[in-house]
């Protein structure tokens, strides 16, 4: 895996870009700084959760980016190669949140937080690279950097003055705000000139004052060395125009503003195929911090993220189908991980994808970062699961053989089913479609409890429920909600077994009782409801309304059965 820093960025985005254009997908991952899962509920539906993520996204930012470029090979295997990539957001409106709890998990899975801190990789949304690019040709992007670095390269300009030539005292007297200037200002080839600099720059403000320097003396070449301690200068080559050196700065100065935003930006363009895991909330925070402000409405960020991303595929779903295939498993991207890395996993995999992928461009030169929980190892094992659960998905659901597969016949297997489909946990709902209408879920029907004598329930009644059921529930999911006129309790689960458990203690509760038992007369066992929790939802109902509207078309029944129809 390669480390990608703001300091060795500018080196490296040539190599990345080829990686880029001959990859056949991009595996990707964020670790971020925080996340409020407090706020989730079992009642949500899409539009309340997407505004519940929306309000993280916003909130706390991305920490560290992973991405592994996937490429298939001549006899069907792949290669793959893997960056991590701490982010720092330097300029604008930078200001974040952090979650401790979320800092603790990360540092405690060897998280680098100061590296983020002191080289992180700048990134952009497209409106923000665009105002720092007018600001260039204006000749006002020197409001981007502070003033103790202006000043610098006020100073950076006098001590060049100096070291080329000796000036008459009035010349160096005079106001560096319109800095001198002689075209006949050479420098000697057998004496050159080293200018030294303060430590500590970003690549954006290194590449400003090399910038800023080359607009007063076109003539000159700066450049940095390898500590940016020492700033070199030399004569300009003969073959390039001062014009051409200037333009050369200039576009330098973007590309490190840009920063890794113009790598996802050129996968965008190559309309390249994405693969995450459980990547709802990645594929926000990739919008929202590298493309445009998510915007306020769901279905609009659906329409939106599919116009920048036509492909993208999430491996959780694809595990989730295969449960049957891959029993006792799991969904999770650490146990899929380790389950395809043992020799039990080959019953399913064809012989050239088992084992690890190898690289491809990069020497695996740094396992350091091979730790679950590190966007770049994160992505890579996305990858590698992608491709062995996909295929075991397509040789199970189609009755192939164990064969390895074109990465274009993969593709048209998944487009279907899989393709633009993104899971949300605990909610009842299929997953997120980003070209249609979402699917419906099978999570169980919402309980709802009344008072066996019909009156409100009361805010102190209320809240004993709340606490009962908290502590009674203990490690299984379940969340409570008071109706809006305050006669209905209304209890949400995820599994049957809580489901039924939930409905035979109301059903033995005095005063409390589920609606349905009440409307229909009587009480179902335990074994009853464990077995029938799931009634057909119309999209348009709630389910009381669907209660009242069922026993209305059974009472139209019996009075059609009395009269002999």
């Amino acid at each position: 895996m390669v480390i990608i820093k703001d300091s060795n960025f500018l080196e490296l985005a040539p190599k990345i870009r080829k990686t880029l254009l001959h990859s056949d997908f991009i595996a990707i991952d964020f670790e971020f700084l925080g996340l409020d899962s407090s706020a989730i509920s079992l009642h949500d539906t899409a539009e309340a959760r997407y505004r519940i993520f929306r309000e993280n996204v916003v909130k706390y930012r991305p920490c560290q980016l992973g991405l592994s470029f996937f490429k298939q090979t001549d006899n069907l295997g792949y290669k793959a190669d893997s960056y991590s990539i701490p982010l720092l957001q330097r300029f604008g409106d930078v200001d974040t949140k952090v979650s401790f709890s979320s800092l603790r998990f990360l540092l405690n899975n060897k998280f680098d937080l100061n590296q983020v801190i002191t080289d992180g990789v700048e990134f952009c949304t497209r409106a923000e690279i665009r105002k720092f690019e007018i600001a260039l040709r204006r000749g006002t992007a020197t409001s981007y950097i502070s003033k103790d670095i202006q000043l610098q390269i006020e100073l950076l300009k006098v001590m060049l003055h100096e070291k080329c030539y000796r000036v008459e005292l009035e010349k160096i007297t005079n106001s560096t705000i319109e800095p001198m200037q002689n075209p006949n200002l050479k420098v000697a080839q057998n004496k050159p000139v080293s200018l030294k600099v303060p430590s500590g720059f970003s690549s954006v403000e290194i590449c400003m004052v090399i910038h800023e320097l080359t607009k007063a003396f076109p003539q000159f070449v700066f450049k940095f060395n390898g500590q940016n301690s020492t700033l070199n200068v030399g004569m300009l080559p003969e073959k390039m125009t001062e014009t051409e050196n200037k333009n050369q700065t200039l576009l330098r100065c973007s590309e490190s503003f840009e920063g890794i935003s113009a790598i996802l930006d050129a996968a965008m363009m190559m309309r390249k195929v994405i693969v995450g895991h459980n990547s709802l909330l990645d594929a926000m925070y990739l919008y929202h911090y590298f493309f445009a402000p998510l915007p306020e409405n769901y279905n609009a960020f659906k329409r939106q993220f599919h116009e920048l991303f036509p492909k993208i595929i999430d491996t959780k779903l694809i595990a989730q189908s295969l449960r049957i295939e891959l029993p006792g498993v799991g969904d999770s991207l650490e146990k899929l991980g380790d389950y395809f890395g043992t020799e039990k996993s080959n019953k399913t995999v064809p012989p050239e994808l088992r084992g690890y992928v190898g690289p491809w461009m990069n020497p695996l030169d740094d396992e350091s970062e091979n730790v679950y929980h590190n966007a770049g190892f994160d992505s890579y094992i996305t990858g590698e699961v992608f491709l062995k659960l996909a295929h075991t998905y397509i040789n199970r659901k189609n009755n192939l053989k164990n064969e390895s597969l074109e990465f274009p016949r993969i593709l048209q297997y998944l487009e279907a089913p899989i393709q633009n489909r993104l899971p949300f946990q605990l909610m009842d709902m299929g997953c997120c479609y980003l070209t249609g209408e979402d699917s419906k879920g099978c999570r169980p029907d919402v309980i709802t409890i009344v008072r066996r004598d019909l009156l409100p329930i009361g805010e102190e009644e209320y809240k004993i429920q709340e606490k009962v059921l908290s502590s009674l529930m203990a490690t299984y999911q379940f969340d409570i909600e008071w109706s809006k006129d305050r006669r209905k309790l209304l209890l949400a689960t995820n599994t049957p077994g809580s489901y039924a458990f939930l409905c035979e203690k109301f059903s033995r509760n005095e005063s409390l009782s589920p609606l349905d038992e009440l409307e229909a007369g009587k009480k179902w066992t335990f074994e009853q409801r464990q077995t029938s929790w799931r009634s057909y939802k119309d999209v348009n109902l709630g389910v009381v309304d669907f209660i009242k509207r069922r026993w209305s078309r059974q009472q139209v029944a019996r009075m059609e059965a009395a009269l002999g129809r």
